[in-house]
């Protein structure tokens, strides 16, 4: 884990001791059922509430109908129903106190038209209530660390534990780089699609693995950058630490 107090609060993403999955499907072959398959086997050790109104159980593990159900805190919600359901629910989200959010879902701005005032709705709800977003239009996240050990992604296999950081914005380089590294027996630390970037950026993600001690080398597929300036000062900044530099390729 990284301790850094601004760094700490994207803990509940990469570090959470309960996931609510919301969508969470008994359908073979789809999303909300191989993502809930895929943190299960990938032994995450911490709870799993899925939920989903018209389940009473899924593989065995209780469903809820609302996140709001759920009688125990949750760190990080899963999201994985059509993007006008959204907002909604990371509004519910909000007032479970669920600090950490990856939304799978695309049907944002991507699409234009609708779905940039959706995603809009999504940024003021997350600023609202100062949760940490991951997506959406994003394949998910990984976090190969024994501590949490977490494949919350969907149509792959868990990486092999290794030194080095992975952040992408385009989903299918995601598959086609995890593919390669089970084939070449290359590791990762952490896996991040961040898909549109509402919530977390580039910037905030460099921030957190600059003091991540799992991670020693930082790899980027970037379509554009937030903010530049901002991006180069945080570069610099890790890749010439005079304790512990990291280079960013």
């Amino acid at each position: 884990k990284t301790t850094d107090i601004t760094a700490s609060k994207l803990n509940s993403i990469f570090y959470p001791k309960s996931i609510a999955i919301i969508g969470a499907s008994r359908q073979q072959g789809s999303v909300g059922q191989s993502l809930l398959a895929n943190i299960i086997d990938s032994r995450f050790q911490g709870i799993v509430y899925p939920v989903n109104p018209r389940a009473k159980g899924i593989i065995g593990i209780k469903c809820y109908a609302r996140v709001m159900d759920i009688p125990d805190d949750v760190d990080l919600a899963i999201i994985i129903v059509p993007s006008h359901f959204v907002p909604g629910i990371i509004e519910e989200c909000g007032k479970k106190h669920i600090r950490g959010a990856i939304v799978i879902s695309a049907g944002f701005k991507e699409i234009g038209g609708e779905g940039i005032e959706l995603e809009e709705k999504v940024k003021q709800i997350i600023q609202k209530f100062d949760i940490s977003l991951v997506g959406p239009n994003c394949l998910g996240v990984i976090n190969t660390d024994p501590e949490s050990s977490m494949n919350a992604t969907f149509g792959t296999q868990m990486s092999k534990e290794g030194n080095i950081a992975f952040i992408s914005q385009s989903g299918a380089l995601c598959v086609a780089v995890l593919d390669y590294a089970k084939e070449s027996n290359i590791g990762f630390s952490k896996f991040i699609s961040m898909g549109n970037k509402a919530g977390l950026t580039e910037n905030e993600l460099l921030l957190y693995l600059k003091n991540d001690p799992k991670t020693d080398v930082i790899l980027m597929y970037l379509e554009d950058l937030v903010n530049g300036r901002e991006f180069m000062i945080i570069a610099h900044d890790i890749t010439s630490s005079p304790l512990n530099p990291k280079p960013i390729n």
